[in-house]
C-alpha cells in the first residue's frame, strides 16, 4: 500500500514530447540497446537545470554513433519533435540534404567545410561551372574512384593539375598521370609502375625496347619498326591479336606489302610510314599507283635504277640495256596530268630522266627521238607558273637549262656519250667525293673501260679548274630536279611514336557509398557542429 511518504520518495519523471520519443526510441534500437538507455536518459535530463536541452545534449551524442545520413534526418526529427537541436542554418543545411535540392555553391566561400566541397561535387555531377579551385578540392578530396568517374565524364580535365597540391604523394602522381602524363617525371613514373608510358619515353628518347622470351608487344613491335626492322612483322604475325587493333591493322597490311601486295590509299597517304612502306616494297617491284607514296616511293626507285645504270654503264657495259628498260618502264608509269604535289613532282623527275635517257643512248641522226626529248621538257615549261599547271622557282629554272643543254647538244646530231661526269662516277652531282667514286671504279672497271671514268674525271677538273678561276663552266645534266622531294619524311608517326597518352584508371566503378561520401561528411559536419554548441551552452 502506497503511502504519503512513499509517493514522496519517488523520483520525477520527464514526460517528453511524442515524437522525440519515437525518434530515441528509433535511435537505441539502431544503436543496438535497450530501453534502460533511453530511461536512464530521462533520469539525467530530470536532475538537469534545463532537461529539455539535456536531452539535445545526449541524443546528439547517440547521433554520432550512427551512419551519418541516417542521423540526420533523425536530428531533424528530433528539432521538429521540439529539441533545441539545430540552428536556422544548420537546419536549413540538413533539409537540402535530405531533399536533395542543393542550392550552388558559393564562387567565394567563406569557409571550406564539408558543406562547400559537397555543393561542389553535387554541382560538378551537372553541368557545372565551377572555378579552378574547386576542381583542385574536388580531386584531391573526393574518393578516387568517384574522381576518376569525373574524369571519363570529361568533366574533369588537365587543367586541374596545376591546382594539386604539392608533393610527391601517390594520388598527386596518379591524378597526373590521368590528366597531363607529360608533367610527370621519370621517377613518377617508376613509381607509379607505368610501363606502357616508361616503354614510350625510351622510344622518344631514341631507345629501344626488346622482346621478352623472344615475345613481342606493342612497344617492342614499335621498336623494331622504328630502327627499319621490318621483318618483325612476320615475326608477330600469330599473335597480331594482341596489339592495339590500330597496330595490329598495320602490321598486317605491312606484311601483305612484304608479300607483294598493293599498298593502299590510307597508308600511301600517311607520309609517316614512307620509309616503312619502301622497306617492306620487294626489291625490283615496279612501284606504280596514284597515292603520294607511289609517286615520291617511285620516284626515288627511278633514281636508283640511274645509279645502277651508271655503275653498270662503267663495270658491266652489257648489262646496262637491262636497266635502262626497267629505268624506262618505271619513268613512264610516273607520267600523269597533275602538276601538284608528289604527282606533279613525280611527272617532272620522269620526264628529266627520260630525256637524259634519250639523249644518253641516241644514236647519230635520230633527230626526232631528240626533239622528243626535248619536248618532254618544254611541255611543261609552256605551260607557265603553278597557276597554269606549270612550274616555278628553283626546278624552273633547272628544267629551263636542262632544255637549253639538250637543244645546243640537238644541233650537233650527235649528243654527248656523258651529260654528266659526275653521275657517270656514281656520286651525287657536285659532289666533293667524286674523287672517291673514280677510285672506286678504277678498281672494278675492265680495262676498256678506263677511258669511259677517265674522261668523266677529267672533265671535273676542267670544270673545277674553271670555277677557281671565275671563268663559265661547262653546262651539265643536273638531276634530280628537286632533291627534297626524295627526302624520306621526318614526320612523326603517332602509331609508332605517340606522344603521352593518360593512363587508363586503376579503380573500380564507384560504388553508392563513395559517391555519397560528400554528404555523409557535410551530415557528419552539422551533428558535430550541433554537438559542439549544445555542450558550450550546457
Amino acid at each position: 500500500m502506497n503511502t504519503p511518504a512513499a509517493a514522496e520518495q519517488a523520483p520525477p519523471t520527464l514526460r517528453l514530447p511524442v515524437r522525440v520519443t519515437h525518434v530515441l526510441d528509433r535511435v537505441i534500437q539502431e544503436l543496438g540497446a535497450g530501453p534502460a538507455l533511453l530511461e536512464g536518459l530521462r533520469a539525467r535530463a530530470v536532475a538537469s537545470s534545463d532537461p529539455l536541452r539535456a536531452v539535445a545534449v545526449e541524443a546528439v551524442g547517440l547521433l554520432g554513433r550512427l551512419e551519418p545520413l541516417a542521423a540526420m534526418g533523425h536530428l531533424l526529427d528530433l528539432a521538429a519533435g521540439g529539441l533545441p537541436v539545430l540552428t536556422d542554418e544548420d537546419r536549413t543545411r540538413a533539409e537540402a540534404l535530405r531533399s536533395g535540392r542543393l542550392p550552388a555553391p558559393r564562387t567565394d566561400p567563406a569557409a571550406l567545410d564539408a558543406w562547400q566541397l559537397h555543393l561542389e561535387a553535387a554541382e560538378a555531377q551537372g553541368c557545372a561551372v565551377l572555378s579552378s579551385a574547386a576542381w583542385g578540392r574536388i580531386a584531391e578530396q573526393l574518393p578516387l574512384s568517384v574522381v576518376d568517374d569525373l574524369i571519363d565524364r570529361g568533366a574533369l580535365r588537365r587543367e586541374v593539375v596545376a591546382q594539386l597540391g604539392p608533393g610527391e604523394g601517390n594520388r598527386v602522381r596518379y591524378l597526373t598521370a590521368r590528366l597531363d602524363p607529360g608533367r610527370l617525371g621519370d621517377a613518377d613514373v617508376e613509381a607509379l609502375q607505368w610501363h606502357d608510358e616508361a616503354c614510350r619515353r625510351t622510344l622518344e628518347a631514341g631507345g629501344g625496347v626488346e622482346a621478352v622470351d623472344g615475345r613481342h608487344d606493342e612497344w617492342s613491335v614499335r621498336s623494331a619498326l622504328l630502327a627499319g626492322e621490318v621483318s618483325v612483322v612476320d615475326a608477330v604475325a600469330v599473335h597480331a591479336a594482341e596489339l592495339s587493333q590500330e597496330l595490329a591493322d598495320l602490321v598486317q597490311a605491312l606484311r601483305r606489302v612484304r608479300q607483294g601486295g598493293p599498298v593502299d590509299g590510307r597508308l600511301g597517304r600517311d607520309r609517316t610510314l614512307f620509309g616503312l612502306l619502301e622497306d617492306c616494297v620487294p626489291d625490283g617491284r615496279l612501284v606504280s599507283g596514284v597515292t603520294p607514296f607511289h609517286y615520291w616511293a617511285g620516284t626515288r626507285r627511278l633514281y636508283r635504277l640511274l645509279d645502277d645504270m651508271h655503275w653498270s654503264m662503267a663495270c658491266e657495259p652489257e648489262q646496262t640495256e637491262h636497266v635502262v628498260r626497267a629505268a624506262l618502264q618505271q619513268a613512264a608509269v610516273l607520267r600523269n596530268q597533275d602538276s601538284r604535289g608528289a604527282a606533279g613532282n613525280a611527272d617532272r623527275e620522269a620526264r628529266a630522266v627520260q630525256a637524259y635517257l634519250m639523249f644518253l643512248f641516241a644514236r647519230p641522226g635520230e633527230r626526232d627521238r631528240l626533239d622528243q626529248a626535248v619536248g618532254l621538257l618544254e611541255d611543261v615549261l609552256k605551260r607557265g607558273g603553278k597557276q597554269r599547271g606549270g612550274v616555278e622557282g628553283r626546278q624552273r629554272h633547272r628544267m629551263r637549262c636542262l632544255s637549253e643543254l639538250l637543244q645546243v647538244l640537238r644541233l650537233k646530231s650527235k649528243p654527248r656519250e656523258v651529260l654528266n661526269p659526275y653521275l657517270a662516277l656514281c656520286v651525287e652531282h657536285g659532289s666533293t667525293e667524286w674523287g672517291q667514286g673514280w677510285r672506286d671504279l678504277r678498281r672494278q672497271v675492265p680495262a676498256e673501260q678506263l677511258e669511259y671514268i677517265n674522261g668523266a674525271k677529267d672533265r671535273i677538273r676542267r670544270i673545277e679548274t674553271a670555277r677557281r678561276l671565275g671563268e663559265a663552266a661547262e653546262m651539265l645534266y643536273e638531276l634530280p630536279l628537286n632533291e627534297r622531294f626524295l627526302w624520306v619524311p621526318d614526320d612523326r608517326s603517332e602509331l609508332l611514336q605517340p606522344g603521352p597518352r593518360p593512363m587508363a584508371r586503376r579503380t573500380q566503378p564507384s560504388t553508392e557509398q563513395e559517391k555519397s561520401w560528400t554528404a555523409g561528411a557535410a551530415a557528419r559536419e552539422i551533428i558535430g557542429r550541433c554537438a559542439a554548441r549544445l555542450r558550450n551552452d550546457h
